[in-house]
């Protein structure tokens, strides 16, 4: 603190010796700073502010007291006033470390992030994601809570704050813990975005050394069942995705992370209040424990009602204030992105008989497939003796071929037929059901590829990207495109990456009018160039879908962005658009309130793809396949309407 004495002016026949005022003769200010001095800072210091103190001296001289003013000017850089006037210090001493903390925080602080130049060509992040980076690095000692509002990229600040703590050396060991359903999706966000290789602890075919990895995730429920082992450590980072989940202070899992040995703690959530006020004390006590004292004081000084669902009026800025110290929350409209319309319709056609009778037959054979009717377990055990299979996984193969099948069988009669004829060579036993199946797809005219050229027509000088599942189908569309609607072009897994860069550059520039894909397009492409965008063949995971849209429906895109999901009529995929999407809005959410929607549902259990695979396997009907459906709707709006409640409540406490 920088300090200017003057004496106030004042008439008097005879003027005291004018006394030697320092901060070590000065009791009200004495210790402020204590040594060591902090390293002067590049930063503007602020406007200086003048006050007025009376010093009482004694007059030997009269025998008596004399009072004199004298003006002080001081800057205050660390903000001890601000400090003095919302903490209640209980002594000087923990005044003095308050002071000493902040000093800590006021040094060595970095201005620019080197992992931006590090990730330069795989990420460009927005200003108030650097903004937020910095902030939680330079002022939090990378120990804060993720608020932004869903969609806006707390898993992109997360990254940013660990790879520069990385590239600074400061830290070596990260562990992540997220829902079970996102946990793939850390694993290629890590690793494309920010250069970083995490193993999944809850990865099949593979154990991941607990007591040695540097590199990380798992699941909430795994981080309860593997405590001891992952706290046989200290952890230099821990960023926790979803961090809600973790509310309840007396619950197993809440205790298991904070006990986590670990420097620094970083919690993901855009709803840290979900129910009661208690949620918010939870999760920033993780953070900094006693910051708001303990549950029960927090309780009794800020809540209003019996629920904890009120703040007390008069203590809410107080609350939002202390939030500051330990909580980043970035709105929507406080970004200053553009965010174009998203116009979504899915397109039916009815099959004719042969594709129907096709499609009935099919199933039939899936279900087989899944009962293992055709012993593709005992295959599988004889290709390798030595391999052991629970029941559990014996069903999880059985379920996830019988879901590789059906795409096949739902993208084109040629993909169905490819699939089948590889079937045959390695289970000879399905031969006669599979040969059947051929027979029937070969008779087969694909609905989809009608209705793709009837939608086609619709919209004939856009140009357009087509996302299918199967690369035969990818070939068989791309012949009937420039035969009969324009130049296209297909990007395939298999392409090498001179291929696929060609590609892309001639759909830029408007040279290519049609793009066929895989779903190799649909991670890390930007092709806001084009507005419209085909799902010809229905991911069952709406983030599959999510991903694909994200091509064109992101910065950049200057035009409303129309997306045609087409599927036969009375399918499985048909049902699936109608009950999943369409009901409940699926395609309209953003993308991180999915995420947590599909996350919510029901957290540790299989993901929405093998749901609908069970659904579809277990039923005997189409009636049944539709009923069920229904009920997994509803499960989903339930969450959903939740997830909005706690947005709501979130938003009437902190914004």
């Amino acid at each position: 603190m920088s300090i200017l004495l003057s004496q106030s002016p004042k008439k008097q026949t005879s003027q005291p010796p004018q006394p030697e005022i320092t901060l070590d003769s000065a009791p009200a200010i004495v210790d402020l700073y204590p040594n060591p001095k902090p390293k002067p800072k590049k930063n503007k210091e602020p406007n200086p502010e003048q006050t007025t103190i009376v010093c009482e001296l004694d007059d030997p001289e009269n025998n008596k007291k004399t009072k004199h003013k004298y003006t002080i000017t001081y800057t205050d850089p660390l903000n001890i006033k601000k400090q003095i006037q919302k903490t209640n210090y209980t002594s000087l001493n923990s005044f003095q470390l308050s002071i000493q903390a902040s000093q800590l925080k006021q040094t060595d602080k970095i201005d620019h992030l080197i992992s931006v130049d590090a990730i330069r060509t795989k990420l460009i992040p927005y200003n108030f994601q650097l903004h937020t980076a910095l902030q939680v690095i330079n002022e939090m000692n990378s120990n804060a809570i993720l608020a932004d509002e869903v969609g806006l990229g707390k898993t992109i600040e997360a990254g940013l704050i660990m790879k520069e703590l990385v590239l600074r050396e400061e830290i070596n060991s990260v562990l992540i813990i997220a829902p079970k359903s996102l946990l793939s999706q850390w694993k290629s966000e890590m690793a494309e975005k920010f250069g970083e290789t995490f193993t999944i602890a809850n990865g099949a075919g593979k154990r991941a050394k607990l007591t040695t990895n540097t590199r990380l995730i798992c699941s909430h429920n795994m981080l309860l069942k593997n405590y001891p082992a992952l706290t046989n450590r200290t952890w230099d980072l821990v960023m926790v995705d979803e961090a809600h989940a973790f509310r309840n202070t007396h619950s197993k899992s809440r205790t298991a992370l904070s006990d986590l040995r670990k420097n620094h703690l970083l919690l993901l959530t855009a709803t840290p209040l979900c129910n009661r006020l208690t949620d918010l004390y939870s999760i920033v006590d993780l953070i900094q424990p006693g910051l708001l004292d303990s549950e029960r004081a927090f309780i009794s000084r800020f809540a209003e009602d019996v629920r904890s669902r009120v703040v007390r009026p008069q203590e809410a800025n107080y609350l939002k204030h202390t939030l500051q110290d330990v909580m980043c929350r970035t709105l929507r409209e406080q970004t200053g992105i553009p965010f174009t319309k998203r116009c979504v319709e899915s397109r039916t056609l009815e099959p004719n008989d042969y594709e129907r009778e096709f499609i009935e037959e099919a199933t039939q054979y899936l279900r087989k497939v899944s009962d293992n009717h055709f012993k593709t377990i005992e295959t599988l055990i004889a290709e390798n003796p030595s391999r052991k299979m629970t029941a559990s996984q014996s069903n999880a193969i059985l379920v996830f071929q019988a879901i590789t099948l059906q795409q096949s069988f739902s993208s084109s009669p040629y993909a169905s037929i490819e699939s089948l004829k590889k079937r045959q060579q390695r289970f000879p036993m399905e031969t006669d059901a599979t040969n059947k199946l051929i027979e029937m797809a070969q008779k087969v005219k694909s609905a989809k590829m009608e209705l793709l050229k009837n939608v086609l027509r619709e919209v004939p000088n856009e140009q357009a990207v087509i996302f299918c599942l199967r690369k035969t189908t990818a070939r068989k569309i791309n012949e009937m495109l420039n035969d009969q609607f324009g130049p296209a072009a297909i990007y395939v897994g298999d392409m090498n990456q001179a291929e696929r860069d060609q590609v892309i550059a001639s759909f830029k520039s408007g040279q290519t009018k049609y793009l066929i894909a895989t779903d190799a397009a649909a991670e890390g492409l930007n092709l806001q160039n084009c507005c419209v965008l085909f799902n010809y063949d229905l991911h069952w995971n709406p983030m599959k879908i999510e991903q694909r849209i994200g091509r064109i429906h992101r910065y950049k895109q200057d035009r409303d962005v129309t997306i045609f999901n087409l599927a036969v009529k009375d399918t499985i995929d048909d049902y699936v658009l109608h009950v999943l999407y369409q009901k409940i809005d699926l395609f309209t959410m953003t993308v991180g309130k999915m995420e947590t929607v599909l996350a919510d549902l029901k957290e540790g259990a299989q993901d929405i793809q093998k749901t609908i695979g069970d659904i579809l396997l277990r039923s005997n009907s189409r009636l049944d396949i539709q009923k069920e459906l229904e009920k997994l709707a509803e499960n989903l709006n339930i969450v959903k309407e939740n997830q909005e409640l706690s947005e709501q409540f979130t938003q009437g406490v902190l914004d």
